[in-house]
């Protein structure tokens, strides 16, 4: 077990002042085991294909464990159970590094030690009865060929020590990449402060990508995901200190594009607005190291994304970037983050009618009744050019076409007398359709009624 556990340490590398290690975790490993065991479906979307198969295989015996069914109680997700991985010493001991009892230790909304306590027990048990170490000496030459990756990418091809830079000086911190072979795309961040102050931050991106070999793909889109993960941990404590400040104006973006936050999982306006500044301050790193036009490619996925204030946020943050003789750190900066907000938020429809496509006429309104049967075709007007074909196999819409310039789309359709139609305006395999600068066509369904057949002729 020692022998597994020295080769699963990370490597040691000093870039620039800039401390940091990578390299597969055990912690995060049996974490993410237990609550995919739990039936966390962000935690069952492992894109490794050898290692998912591995892991179903081993442990399917197992899903009843009591350690199963306590993390299941817990009733926790997402990055929570990251943030308790990295609060263990070990994966064998799972032992407090510093006391949960104590008020700084706040790991998930409803944060109670005893429970967490009484299931870390039963995953001690969970440990030692699988011989998770077993598992994980099975895994080894995966581990190695990952690892040996991942750090010749982080030091040919990241710039850690960029952190430092940009935020200006902080207190002593270790950077810590852990690549989640267990959970997929999903990715988290996380901070841990010891007792004497000393912190680590944590990026844990997960594995979305392999090869032929079936090995993970470290590429420039994995760094901007570690990249966004290590920025969320440097941005959240200035923007905890500008809540109160930011919270009126966050709330009434939020409302705005509500639900396409809501399906990326971002529930409130504060997340959003954490998110908000992490992806900005990724763009600041993208341009920087990649140029201009990749982070005018990066600011157009997060419009796609509903981020329509992006590009604003990102030009407020090239003024620190190159104002750093008048703002020292991103904390004395926050004041003029916070004003942008403020300012943004009597504009967000402005900028949601500006960004976001809407369909402006049908040629049978919405809510019609006694539409004529005999009607051969229905005509679409968007607001702004769409994409014109679909993604791969939904590139039809029932044999429907898009004109030209992308923002008339005309829809062949076979009605039947004295019905109700309810058509979704989207392509055949559900997805929605796009604008051509890739904004997503808020759901849309066109419904109305057709008139009864006309009586028949008298002789």
């Amino acid at each position: 077990a020692v022998a597994v556990l020295a080769a699963l340490l990370w490597a040691v590398v000093t870039v620039h002042a800039q401390e940091w290690r990578a390299g597969i975790d055990s912690r995060i490993e049996l974490m993410g085991i237990l609550f995919r065991l739990a039936g966390n479906s962000e935690y069952h979307q492992c894109r490794v294909p050898a290692y998912d198969k591995a892991i179903e295989k081993y442990f399917a015996p197992y899903r009843d464990h009591e350690a199963v069914q306590l993390a299941r109680s817990l009733g926790i997700g997402f990055e929570a159970p990251m943030k308790l991985a990295i609060y263990l010493r070990d994966a064998e001991s799972l032992e407090e590094r510093v006391p949960f009892d104590r008020p700084s230790v706040h790991l998930y909304a409803a944060w109670d030690p005893a429970p967490v306590r009484a299931f870390l027990v039963a995953a001690r048990r969970f440990a030692v009865e699988t011989n998770f170490q077993e598992f994980l000496r099975s895994q080894q030459p995966l581990y190695d060929a990952s690892n040996a990756r991942l750090q010749a990418f982080l030091r040919d091809r990241a710039d850690l020590a960029w952190f430092a830079r940009f935020f200006g000086p902080q207190p002593p911190a270790h950077l810590v990449i852990v690549p989640g072979m267990a959970n997929g795309a999903p990715s988290y961040a996380a901070r841990f402060v010891d007792e004497s102050g000393a912190q680590e931050i944590y990026a844990i991106p997960g594995i979305s990508k392999v090869d032929g070999a079936g090995l993970p793909v470290f590429d420039s889109d994995w760094r901007n995901v570690m990249v966004a993960e290590l920025a969320h941990v440097y941005v959240s404590p200035p923007a905890a200190r500008f809540a109160a400040r930011m919270q009126s104006p966050a709330r009434r973006i939020y409302q705005a594009v509500a639900p396409a936050m809501q399906r990326q999982s971002y529930g409130d306006s504060g997340t959003m607005l954490n998110q908000s500044l992490s992806r900005a301050v990724t763009i600041e790193y993208v341009m920087e190291h990649d140029g201009q036009e990749a982070a005018r490619i990066a600011i157009q996925k997060e419009n796609a994304r509903s981020f329509f204030w992006m590009s604003g946020l990102v030009g407020l943050l090239d003024t620190y970037r190159k104002g750093r003789d008048q703002y020292q750190t991103f904390d004395s900066f926050m004041p003029r983050v916070a004003q942008f907000f403020a300012n943004t938020a009597p504009k967000i429809q402005e900028l949601t009618d500006r960004l976001q496509p809407k369909v402006v006429s049908t040629s049978i309104a919405e809510g019609a009744r006694d539409v004529d049967p005999g009607t051969k075709q229905i005509v679409v007007r968007f607001s702004m050019a769409m994409t014109r074909a679909g993604p791969k196999k939904s590139s039809k819409i029932s044999g429907g076409r898009f004109d030209t310039t992308g923002t008339v789309l005309t829809i062949p359709v076979a009605l039947e007398a004295d019905r109700d139609y309810a058509i979704p305006l989207r392509w055949s395999g559900g997805q929605s359709f796009v604008s051509a600068d890739g904004v997503p066509l808020p759901g849309a369904t066109l419904r109305f009624r057709t008139a009864p057949a006309p009586p028949p002729k008298k002789p």
